[in-house]
């Protein structure tokens, strides 16, 4: 297993994505008529940070530069962009996360009273709407429209640096993977009995710090990977080809044991199992220190 690997599952799963988009486009001119007025369709969650490895739910958005009166249109091209994904293998998101749904698709306009709103009102739900669509990336459509908003979420931060520390501390709430005495701390009952989630007690700590650092440092790049390199010169020059091979681990798990979400840990070698702590370890070492770096920001 390779990183050569990992893209062509990623390029898989891109493609598949702009095949749906496309479907749904034509599919609307064909009802509606010609599109009336440029717009951004952009993947959020694991997908907008290139880390979405096999098929889970829907999370994306639309960004139109349209008025108010052309919006109908744009979320009737939502609506159809979600029977196509559906179509092609991505359950609907059960949270509502999606371009179908009023809050994930406005005019550029409307985002940046959205964007606002979120960060005034200020609670755990609406910092986490925030970091969600800041990992958006553009697939179709004008990129521009969403690094403009992105821009502006840089802007209220400039203005309230102590944004950065509720961010922070939305973020810091990932379940523990080992505990002090360097054991795994699986799941104790349930389906999923004796299992790590993969994602939430492995990845989110180098996901979450990286997402924070970004917004600190003002980065637009919405992959983990990404982030790390743009942002090098705050991390240990080794932790980038580390979280490279944590993620070449992960599709191995996910093709050899079909564990998309959960991780049995007596299925790995003793070395294995060194490897996963490691990366327990590296991960929370890294968004402790990603914690330092923002609070010299505040």
């Amino acid at each position: 297993m390779d990183l050569n690997a990992i893209n062509d599952k990623l390029e898989q799963h891109e493609q598949k994505r702009l095949n749906a988009v496309n479907q749904a486009v034509k599919q609307t001119i064909a009802e509606l008529g010609d599109i009336p007025a440029p717009f951004a369709f952009f993947l959020m969650g694991s997908a907008g940070r290139k880390e979405q490895l096999h098929a889970t739910d829907q999370d994306h958005g639309l960004i139109c530069h349209c008025s108010d009166d052309q919006l109908p249109y744009f979320r009737k091209l939502g609506q159809q962009i979600v029977i196509r994904m559906e179509q092609a293998g991505y359950e609907r998101c059960s949270g509502g996360v999606m371009a179908s749904e009023v809050r994930w698709c406005k005019t550029n306009k409307q985002w940046e009273a959205q964007l606002s709103d979120w960060l005034n009102q200020d609670t755990f739900e609406h910092i986490r709407h925030l970091l969600t669509f800041f990992d958006g990336r553009v697939i179709y459509g004008e990129a521009a429209y969403l690094d403009e908003l992105k821009k502006a979420i840089f802007m209220a931060i400039d203005e309230n640096p102590r944004l950065l520390s509720r961010f922070a501390e939305n973020t810091g709430r990932v379940p523990l993977a080992m505990n002090i005495f360097g054991k795994l701390l699986v799941k104790k009952h349930g389906s999923n009995q004796g299992t790590l989630h993969i994602k939430e007690q492995i990845l989110f700590p180098y996901v979450n710090g990286m997402r924070l650092l970004a917004l600190a440092e003002k980065r637009l790049e919405s992959s983990t990977l990404e982030r790390m390199k743009a942002c090098s010169n705050h991390l240990d020059t080794t932790m980038i080809n580390s979280f490279s091979a944590l993620l070449e681990a992960r599709l191995n798990w996910q093709t050899e044991y079909q564990a998309f979400a959960h991780l049995n840990p007596k299925f790995l070698s003793k070395e294995e199992q060194k490897q996963v702590k490691q990366w327990v370890i590296e991960g929370r070492r890294l968004y402790d220190h990603v914690e330092k770096v923002v609070d010299e920001h505040v």
